[in-house]
């Protein structure tokens, strides 16, 4: 076993610590500069300051996301098949929830608890595709639960078969409500369209 150098410091250790102590000594510095400035400017606050350097990091990664959403969205198409049902309508004139079937399913029906395997289609009154399995790249069926999607979905496609293709128009209170959705790509009380087609499903 090596013997240690005893009370002898090493010059690295040296180095380090000096370091360590200059950056403590210019923290402290730097803090009671900035308390005597703040003591002497009221308009001057740590807290404010705090709040200001968050939010900034807030909008940056929000623009960030909406930079991501609005890239991704110009990837987005109709079902293929179906583009021509992805047209503007009427927002007024949705009060209900409508479900048009496109095409009859012979396979199994969905239960309200459902999960089903999908392609879909969404868009908004002025046309424009939010969200589909379908995209520049090709398309990629979807899976989740009825009791977690919109009420919309959930009421229109209980009791449908797998293998069909329906179109469902749904009120805004029965989609995003008067929140919108959660990522600002739905705004509040907006109706909405989309084409399902149900691929499988597992009750």
């Amino acid at each position: 076993m090596a013997k240690h150098s005893g009370s002898q410091t090493p010059r690295w250790q040296r180095v380090a610590i000096w370091t360590i102590t200059i950056a403590l000594a210019g923290g402290t510095i730097a803090g009671f500069i900035f308390m005597i400035v703040a003591t002497q400017n009221p308009k001057v606050d740590p807290t404010t300051i705090a709040q200001n350097q968050q939010q900034q990091q807030y909008d940056q990664a929000l623009k960030q996301y909406q930079e991501q959403l609005a890239a991704r969205q110009k990837t987005l198409r109709a079902l293929d098949g179906y583009a021509d049902k992805v047209t503007s309508f009427d927002a007024t004139s949705v009060t209900s929830l409508q479900v048009e079937t496109l095409t009859e399913g012979n396979g199994a029906t969905v239960g309200d608890s459902a999960t089903i395997s999908a392609n879909y289609t969404g868009w908004t009154p002025d046309g424009k595709i939010f969200d589909s399995t379908n995209t520049t790249s090709g398309n990629t069926s979807a899976s989740f639960a009825l009791n977690q999607v919109i009420t919309g979905w959930a009421q229109g496609l209980t009791g449908k078969r797998a293998g069909g293709v329906y179109l469902l128009t749904i009120p805004a209170d029965l989609a995003y409500g008067s929140s919108g959705s959660s990522d600002g790509s739905i705004a509040p009380n907006t109706p909405l369209k989309f084409i399902v087609q149900i691929v499988d499903v597992t009750n």
